[in-house]
C-alpha cells in the first residue's frame, strides 16, 4: 500500500499589509468607543447647560421684581387710587431699568425720559405726576383721571383755638345739698 504523499506548504507569513490593518481596526474600535463616550458626556452638559439656564432666568425674574417690580408698585400705591390700572397705562408708554444702582426712567423705545430743561426724570413722585398728567393728549387726561395730584386733604392745615373772651359762657349747673 502506498501511503499518500503529503506535502507541506510554507506557513502563510502575515503580509505587513494585514497586520497593519488589524492596528487600523483597533484604532477605529477606540475612535468609536471615545466617540460614544463624548455624545454621552455631550448630552450630559447640555441638561446640565438648559438647567442653569432655567435657574439663571427664574434669579433674573427674582431681581427684576425686587428692584424695578416692588418700588414700581409702590410708587403706583402712592400715586393713584388704581394702582393696578396706573401700572398698565404707565407701562405702554414707559419702562424703569436699573442703571448703575438708580431707578431710571426710560421711554417706550428705551430712551432716558427728559424733562423740557434736558435733564433726566428721576424716579420721585412729583416728578413723575408732573410728567405724566401734563399735557392735553388722550395719555395725560387719562393719567390726570387716575393720578393723585395733590395730597392736601386740610388735615394738616394749623389748628384753630378760641379764646375765652369770643367762647359762649357755658351754664353751670350745680348738684347737691346746699
Amino acid at each position: 500500500m502506498s501511503e499518500p504523499i503529503v506535502t507541506q506548504q510554507p506557513a502563510i507569513e502575515p503580509s505587513p499589509d494585514t497586520a497593519e490593518l488589524a492596528i487600523l481596526k483597533q484604532a477605529h474600535q477606540e475612535v468609536l468607543t471615545k466617540r460614544q463616550k463624548d455624545k454621552a458626556r455631550i448630552a450630559e452638559l447640555e441638561s446640565t447647560v438648559a438647567e442653569l439656564q432655567s435657574k439663571l432666568s427664574e434669579a433674573g425674574d427674582t431681581i427684576q421684581a425686587v428692584t424695578i417690580g416692588t418700588p414700581l408698585k409702590a410708587m403706583a400705591e402712592s400715586m393713584s387710587t388704581v394702582p393696578d390700572l396706573f401700572l398698565e397705562q404707565f407701562l405702554k408708554h414707559y419702562k424703569v431699568e436699573m442703571v448703575k444702582g438708580t431707578l431710571t426712567l426710560l421711554s417706550a423705545d428705551g430712551q432716558p425720559v427728559t424733562a423740557k430743561d434736558g435733564s433726566a426724570v428721576p424716579f420721585e413722585r412729583d416728578a413723575l405726576t408732573k410728567l405724566v398728567t401734563t399735557g392735553d393728549d388722550a395719555r395725560a387726561k387719562t393719567f390726570q383721571a387716575i393720578t393723585i395730584t395733590n395730597r392736601a386733604s386740610g388735615a394738616s392745615g394749623s389748628p384753630s383755638k378760641r379764646s375765652n373772651a369770643t367762647a359762649p359762657a357755658k351754664p353751670t349747673f350745680q348738684f347737691g345739698l346746699r
